[in-house]
């Protein structure tokens, strides 16, 4: 006969209390936990501890998706606008060298930011249930770290983040930045509405590039001018009203989180006009607000007419993805329309 196993009535009552005790975090992260382990593999007992490459790739992996549409770009935008000279900042006279040997810098500022908003946005629950359909790759849906882990590794970066930025500077951008995280992620506000999303976003891009010009400029060395915060201010514009772009292909996971993003309220067919237009019209503003020749209106008419014709053309989910990566090469094209300002005149 098979014994069966029999749950004592006070062990059930202390597992129960201790579960009622557990803080509004912790419920959260045995929830995602429990998410995590449901799609990871079972793991052999006794596994060596992780070596440095292990937990090097980990962090890779978290901040991988954004390298290409934050750490990239707004890099390119701290270094085009540093050597842009009295177009965007108060250094008259750039040196080419000084800015660019300055670009490691401008990379770890933007990338250390990135990597607190990814973690913060990432260990949540509703975060797992769509990494497990769009980017299974990434370290919790993969069971690489568990949500607790991710949230402690998040609580030592903050601080590392900080005094960072400290030292290379940009440091009231880093903190408003901590804030926008905060509001998107810890209270909802990429679950509000799309227009609350993408306003969140608009004024961390701000940031991004505020603080990456200067970093790229030298601690403390130089200040930006009144242009230069009307350029942010058009920054923030253009993506307030085309990021939605980067939700075309998530379409299937910001559906099964519950995520109101612009194409699953909108429809798809509308959201793809909503994006085709604006990208557009600002391919024509930019290059009319820096008062530019003819000529620098052609590469940010190309790409943005290139961004326009394939997401109403291509609509597939590997389509869109190419597409998203081509609004990145259209966005940056714009980041360096104040360097040509600068030696046009």
């Amino acid at each position: 006969m098979n014994s069966l196993s029999i749950i004592n009535p006070a062990e059930k009552a202390t597992s129960l209390s201790n579960m009622s005790n557990l803080s509004q975090t912790q419920e959260q992260d045995v929830v995602a936990d429990q998410l995590v382990n449901e799609k990871s593999e079972p793991q052999p007992n006794h596994q060596p501890p992780p070596s440095t490459v292990y937990h090097l790739r980990t962090l890779w992996l978290t901040t991988r998706n954004d390298l290409k549409s934050i750490v990239i770009p707004e890099t390119a935008f701290g270094i085009f606008s540093a050597l842009s000279g009295p177009v965007m900042t108060t250094n008259q006279a750039p040196q080419l060298l000084t800015i660019l040997s300055r670009l490691p810098l401008v990379i770890l500022w933007n990338w250390v930011n990135v990597l607190i908003f990814d973690l913060a946005n990432q260990r949540l629950t509703g975060s797992v249930i769509e990494d497990s359909i769009n980017k299974p790759w990434r370290p919790l849906p993969s069971g690489r770290i568990t949500v607790v882990q991710a949230r402690r590794l998040l609580l030592a970066v903050l601080p590392i983040g900080f005094l960072i930025t400290c030292y290379l500077g940009g440091m009231e951008e880093t903190v408003a930045m901590m804030v926008l995280t905060w509001m998107y992620n810890d209270l909802g506000g990429a679950d509000e509405s799309y227009l609350v999303r993408n306003l969140i976003n608009a004024f961390g891009f701000m940031c991004y590039s505020s603080g990456a010009t200067l970093v790229a400029c030298g601690h403390g060395d130089f200040t930006l001018t009144p242009e230069a915060y009307q350029w942010l201010a058009m920054v923030g514009g253009i993506v307030l009203t085309t990021l939605q772009m980067q939700d075309m292909s998530d379409q299937e996971g910001d559906q099964a989180r519950g995520r109101g993003t612009i194409p699953l309220v909108l429809g798809d067919w509308a959201a793809r006009w909503t994006i085709a237009v604006p990208v557009t019209l600002w391919s024509i503003a930019c290059p009319l607000f820096w008062d530019l020749h003819p000529y620098a209106f052609i590469a940010p008419i190309i790409l943005g007419g290139v961004v326009g014709l394939r997401i109403l053309l291509f609509r597939s989910v590997d389509a869109d993805k190419v597409t998203w990566k081509f609004w990145n090469v259209w966005i940056s094209c714009l980041y360096l329309l104040p360097l040509i300002k600068y030696h046009t005149g």
